[in-house]
């Protein structure tokens, strides 16, 4: 029926590829259809340069400042800003200051990204 978990209470683990520590909220709500995890990085830390084969990806940024590149376009994000993002868009997420965002995808696709030599 539903399922919940405090963000607190989840173990934060270093991410496979990039700079930031993840929070695997997913894997703790166990959703069939979604795949939600919180990252927290450090000024000038960032995700590797990526593409998802299947995953629509939305960012949603909890606090601090980021950059999200998509393809040839940068975009300066805050808190409360939300961003969706398609599937094959190449993109690269960059904190300019210390923050944290939450990543849903759609739909849990395990191991789905692609990560790409720089530009």
């Amino acid at each position: 029926m539903y399922s919940r978990v405090n963000i607190a209470d989840v173990d934060a683990h270093d991410a496979e590829a990039g700079d930031a520590r993840v929070k695997p909220v997913g894997y703790e709500l166990r959703p069939e259809t979604m795949r939600p995890n919180v990252w927290t990085f450090e000024a000038g830390e960032s995700t590797p340069y990526h593409y998802q084969k299947k995953q629509e990806e939305l960012y949603v940024v909890l606090d601090g400042r980021f950059e999200l590149r998509i393809e040839d376009e940068t975009l300066e994000l805050e808190p409360d800003d939300y961003v969706v993002v398609e599937p094959r868009a190449k993109r690269r997420l960059t904190a300019v200051e210390r923050g944290t965002v939450l990543v849903v995808g759609a739909p849990n696709v395990k191991d789905d990204g692609v990560i790409l030599d720089e530009e």
